[in-house]
C-alpha cells in the first residue's frame, strides 16, 4: 500500500514542518487551501502578515516544550497541531484540518 499517496489524496488537510518551521510535507488540500505548493515556506510565512508575530509565538511553544498538541475550531474546520521528536528532540509540527460537517 502506497500511504504516501493515500495520505496526499486525503480529503483532510495535512502539513509537516521540520524543527525550524519549514513544510516538508503538504498534502493536495493545502496546496489547494493556499492556491500554491508549499513545500519549502516557512510555516508563519503561509499566514496573514498581520498574524505572523502571533503565529510565531504560538508555534514556538512547541519548539520550547510548553506545548505537545493544540486543537482548536476555526473558518469551518476542526484544526490540530502537534509536535513529533526524534531521538528526543522536538523535530517539528504535524498539524490536520478536517471540514466539519455543514
Amino acid at each position: 500500500m502506497n500511504l504516501e499517496k493515500a495520505y496526499y489524496e486525503s480529503s483532510a488537510g495535512l502539513l509537516v514542518t521540520d524543527a525550524d518551521f519549514k513544510v516538508i510535507w503538504a498534502n493536495r488540500f493545502e496546496e489547494e487551501f493556499y492556491n500554491k505548493p508549499v513545500i519549502g515556506l516557512d510555516v508563519v510565512d503561509c499566514h496573514k502578515s498581520e498574524n505572523r508575530e502571533k503565529i510565531r509565538e504560538f508555534i514556538g511553544r512547541f519548539k520550547t516544550g510548553e506545548m505537545k498538541e493544540f486543537t482548536k475550531t476555526a473558518i469551518g474546520m476542526i484544526i490540530t497541531y502537534s509536535s513529533y521528536t526524534i531521538d528526543g528532540e522536538f523535530a517539528g509540527l504535524v498539524r490536520t484540518r478536517i471540514r466539519m460537517p455543514q
